[in-house]
C-alpha cells in the first residue's frame, strides 16, 4: 500500500527554528535573572538595612535617655521586628575606651588592653613611667564583685556603694567557703549586713553590686575609708557610706581647705571645719557617734577630703598607711592626720630623705623607718609634710599597740606590687598577710624571717609570722602581691575586691610604645563561653580602669593619666544581600552598619556633651544581655533596665581621647569630627592639631588609619565628666 505522507521541509525548519528561538529566549531570561538576582538581593538588603537602622536608632535614643537621666530601677521597652534576618548578641568584637591626662602637656595612650590576651602597651613619652595599676570594673549582670575574706577576720560589715544614686535593690550576696555556697542574702537599699567570721575560715563574698566592706579583727581599730566617688587624680572624695556597729565610733576628716560636713543617719546635721591662723596646716574635723544599733551613716563634704574611721577608740589602737597628696602612698608631700599616736616615716630609697613640717622635721636614713610622736606640739589642724625625696607615712596608736594596715609596695608606691619592705617592732606578734594581685606569684621573703613559696590557682592568700626587724618580700616570677601588716589581736581595714588595684612597675621612659603584662589570665583564642566564665570568675577583667603612675614635677609617683576600657555587648541584626555577613548593630550608644560591601558606616554617633567653653561630658551605656535572653529571627521584645549609674571622673583634664575597636573604630572617629571640614586651619594645615585654633570638638588622631579621636579645646584645660550606666537587657520573643 502506497503511503500518502509527505515531508514538509519548511514546516520542519519552522519547528526547529521555534525550538531554538524558545531555547534562546530561555537562555536570555536565565542570563537576565542571573544578573538581576544580585540587584534584587541588594535592594532587599537595602530595605532590611534602612528598616533596622530606624529601629536601632530608636533603641539608641531611648537607651541614651535612660542612661543619662534615669535612676536605678527605671526601664524602657522596645520591640524589634526583623524583616528576614536574625538578632544576635556579640560580646567579643565590641570595645571602646576613654583616656584622660591629669598633667599639662602630657598624653596617655593604651594599646591592646582589650584584646583578651595578657599583654598590652602604654605610651607616655613626656616623663618617666613608674608603674601602672589596673582595676577590674566588673561590668555585666553575670559578673559579681568578689571579696576574699581572710581566715583571721573576726567579723565583716558591709553596705552598698551608692554611686550617683542608691540601687533599687535588693542586692544579691552569696557567701562561699571552699567553693561551696554557704548562704545567700538580699541586702536592702541603704541597709547593712554583719557576719561573724571568727570560726568560718577563709570566705568569698560574691555581690551583684559594689560594696563598702569592713574587715574587723578583735575589737576593731583604725582604717582609712575609700570614698563613694574617689578622684582619679588623688583618691580624695566628697561622700562616704559607712556601715557602723552599735557603740562608740569616731570619724576624722582631713582636707586642705575649709570644709562643710553633712552627717546623715536618722537626721542630717551640718558642721563646719575652718582653718586656723597657722601656715602649712590643713583642716581636720572629728565627730563621735554613739549608736544603739548598727546603722549606715552617710558623710558628705564640700571640699575634697580623706576620712578615717576609728571603731576601738577606748583602747586607742589601730594603724593605717597614709597617702600623699598625689594619691599614691609613696610621695614627697602629705596632709597628715592629727590623731594622737605615732607617725612612722619609712624611706625605701638609697639616699637619706629629710621631711619637715611647721616647727619641726626629721631625717630618715635609706631603707630605714623612724617613729615620731604625733601630732607635733602647737599645731592646730592637719600638719602638712614636705620631703626632699619619696617616703611612706603611716600612723599608729603606739609602738606596742595592735593594728591592721595595708603595706604599700616599694616599686609601685601603690596597694600592690612586686617588692615590699616591713620594718617590724614592738612587743606584739607581727604577721604579714599575702593576697595575690594577679594570676600567679612566686615570692621570696628575706631578712629576720626567711621563706619562699607561690600562690596560684585556688591558693590566693597566705599569712606568715615575721620577727622584729627588716623583712623584704620580693616576687621572683609572676605578677604582684597585696600585703597587709597585722600587729596583735585588733585591727580594722576596708576590703578591696579581688580585681582592684593590680599594680606593676614599669620604670621606663620612651617615645614609643612600652609593652607590659596584664595581671590576669590570657583568653586569646578562647570561645565566648570560656570568656564569659572567666569574666564571672574574675580570671580575666570584665572591663578595666588603668592608672598610669609616673614623674610629674617633684613627684615620682603621681597619677598622670587614666584609661577606662569597656567590653561592650553588640546587639546586631544579621542579614544577607548580594553577599553574606551584613549587619546593622547597636553598641555603646552608636548604631553602625557594614552594608553595602563591608564598608563601615555610622548611622548614629555615640552621644556626648561638649561646651560651653572647654567642657566635655559623656555617659557610656554599658548594655549587656541577661543570662536568659534569647536571640533569633522572630520579633523580639527588649526590656532594658538601668541597674546603676556611677561617676568615673569629674575633674580637670588636659587631654581627652576616645577610641573604638575595629571594624567601626576609624569610621566613628571620622564621624565624630563633624564640622572639622569647615575649619580653615585644618584645611591649610591638615593633621596639625597644635595649629588648630578655629574649632572645638573631636579631631581624629593624625596617625594613619587611627581609631582614636582627641577632644580639642585649643589648649585649654577640659572640665571632664565621665559616667558609666550599667544596663541589663532582657530579650524575649514576641508571642502573638
Amino acid at each position: 500500500m502506497n503511503s500518502a505522507l509527505l515531508r514538509d521541509e519548511e514546516a520542519v525548519s519552522a519547528a526547529v527554528a521555534t525550538v531554538l528561538l524558545f531555547g534562546g529566549v530561555l537562555s536570555i531570561i536565565a542570563m537576565m535573572m542571573a544578573s538581576m538576582i544580585p540587584v534584587i538581593e541588594e535592594l532587599e538588603g537595602s530595605i532590611e538595612r534602612h528598616d533596622m537602622s530606624s529601629q536601632m536608632s530608636l533603641l539608641a535614643h531611648q537607651t541614651a535617655a535612660l542612661s543619662e537621666t534615669g535612676m536605678p530601677g527605671d526601664s524602657t521597652e522596645i520591640e524589634l521586628i526583623p524583616v528576614d534576618g536574625t538578632l544576635n548578641w556579640n560580646m567579643m568584637q565590641s570595645s571602646m575606651w576613654y583616656s584622660a591626662t591629669w598633667a599639662d602637656d602630657t598624653s596617655f595612650r593604651v594599646q591592646g588592653a582589650l584584646d583578651y590576651d595578657d599583654e598590652f602597651s602604654v605610651r607616655h613619652p613626656e616623663s618617666m613611667n613608674t608603674a601602672f595599676c589596673i582595676d577590674d570594673l566588673r561590668l555585666g549582670p553575670a559578673n559579681p564583685y568578689l571579696f576574699t575574706i581572710p581566715e583571721w577576720a573576726d567579723s565583716i560589715s558591709m553596705t552598698a556603694s551608692p554611686g550617683l544614686a542608691l540601687p533599687l535593690g535588693p542586692i544579691e550576696i552569696e557567701i562561699w567557703n571552699q567553693s561551696v555556697k554557704q548562704s545567700e542574702r538580699n541586702l536592702m537599699v541603704d541597709g547593712m549586713y554583719t557576719l561573724d567570721t571568727s570560726a568560718t575560715g577563709e570566705l568569698v563574698i560574691r555581690s551583684s553590686h559594689q560594696l563598702h566592706l569592713l574587715i574587723s579583727k578583735g575589737g576593731g581599730g583604725t582604717a582609712l575609708m575609700q570614698a563613694n566617688d574617689p578622684s582619679p587624680i588623688d583618691s580624695t572624695g566628697t561622700s562616704w557610706s559607712l556601715p557602723l556597729q552599735s557603740g562608740s565610733t569616731q570619724i576624722h576628716i582631713v582636707s586642705e581647705v575649709a570644709n562643710q560636713i553633712v552627717v546623715t543617719n536618722h537626721t542630717s546635721t551640718s558642721h563646719y571645719a575652718l582653718p586656723s591662723n597657722q601656715n602649712n596646716v590643713g583642716i581636720t574635723f572629728d565627730h563621735l557617734f554613739s549608736l544603739d544599733a548598727p546603722e549606715v551613716v552617710h558623710i558628705t563634704t564640700s571640699a575634697p577630703s580623706r576620712l578615717v574611721l576609728q571603731t576601738n577608740i577606748e583602747d586607742d589602737v589601730g594603724q593605717m598607711a597614709w597617702p600623699s597628696i598625689d594619691g599614691q602612698y609613696l610621695g614627697h608631700s602629705f596632709v597628715a592626720p592629727s590623731l594622737e599616736g605615732e607617725v612612722v616615716f619609712t624611706n625605701p630609697g638609697i639616699s637619706s630623705v629629710s621631711v619637715t613640717w611647721r616647727g619641726g622635721g626629721i631625717s630618715v636614713a635609706p631603707n630605714q623607718s623612724v617613729v615620731f610622736d604625733w601630732p607635733p606640739a602647737e599645731i592646730e589642724g592637719a600638719p602638712m609634710l614636705d620631703a626632699n625625696g619619696d617616703l611612706f607615712v603611716s600612723w599608729r596608736g603606739d609602738t606596742n599597740g595592735s593594728g591592721l594596715q595595708v603595706l604599700p609596695a616599694d616599686d609601685t608606691g601603690a596597694l600592690s606590687g612586686q617588692a615590699h619592705t616591713l620594718h617590724a617592732d614592738g612587743v606584739q606578734v607581727n604577721q604579714i598577710h599575702l593576697a595575690r594581685a594577679g594570676s600567679i606569684a612566686e615570692w621570696n621573703l628575706t631578712g629576720t624571717t626567711t621563706g619562699n613559696g607561690s600562690l596560684f590557682d585556688t591558693d590566693t592568700q597566705l599569712t606568715l609570722n615575721v620577727n622584729n626587724g627588716t623583712n623584704r618580700m620580693n616576687i621572683e616570677e609572676g605578677h604582684a602581691l597585696r600585703l597587709y601588716h597585722l600587729r596583735g589581736q585588733n585591727g580594722l581595714i576596708q576590703a578591696h575586691h579581688d580585681g582592684a588595684q593590680r599594680c606593676l612597675a614599669i620604670n621606663v621612659q620612651a617615645s614609643g610604645w612600652i609593652e607590659s603584662q596584664l595581671p590576669w589570665q590570657s583568653m586569646s583564642g578562647r570561645s565566648q563561653v570560656d570568656l564569659k566564665n572567666a569574666w564571672k570568675a574574675g580570671t580575666h577583667p570584665a572591663s578595666m580602669q588603668i592608672t598610669l603612675i609616673g614623674v610629674n614635677g617633684a613627684s615620682t609617683h603621681a597619677n598622670l593619666g587614666t584609661v577606662w576600657g569597656f567590653h561592650l555587648s553588640r546587639l546586631s541584626y544579621e542579614f544577607s544581600s548580594s553577599i553574606t555577613g551584613m549587619e546593622v548593630a547597636y553598641v555603646g550608644g552608636a548604631v553602625v552598619t557594614n552594608h553595602p560591601e563591608f564598608e563601615p558606616y555610622i548611622v548614629v554617633s555615640p552621644s556626648d556633651r561638649g561646651g560651653p567653653g572647654p567642657r566635655f561630658a559623656a555617659t557610656i551605656p554599658s548594655l549587656h544581655p541577661t543570662q536568659d535572653s534569647v536571640s533569633g529571627a522572630g520579633s523580639m521584645n527588649l526590656d532594658i533596665e538601668l541597674v546603676d549609674r556611677s561617676s568615673l571622673a569629674s575633674a580637670t583634664a588636659f587631654e581627652v581621647r576616645r577610641g573604638w575597636s575595629n571594624p567601626y573604630g576609624v569610621a566613628i572617629a571620622d564621624a565624630s569630627a563633624d564640622g572639622l571640614e569647615s575649619s580653615e586651619d585644618w584645611t591649610i594645615f591638615p593633621g596639625r592639631i597644635d595649629l588648630l585654633t578655629d574649632y572645638v570638638g573631636w579631631v581624629p588622631d593624625p596617625s594613619y588609619a587611627t581609631s582614636e579621636a582627641v577632644w580639642h579645646t585649643n589648649g585649654h584645660p577640659i572640665q571632664f565628666t565621665l559616667q558609666i550606666a550599667a544596663l541589663n537587657a532582657h530579650m524575649t520573643e514576641v508571642i502573638s
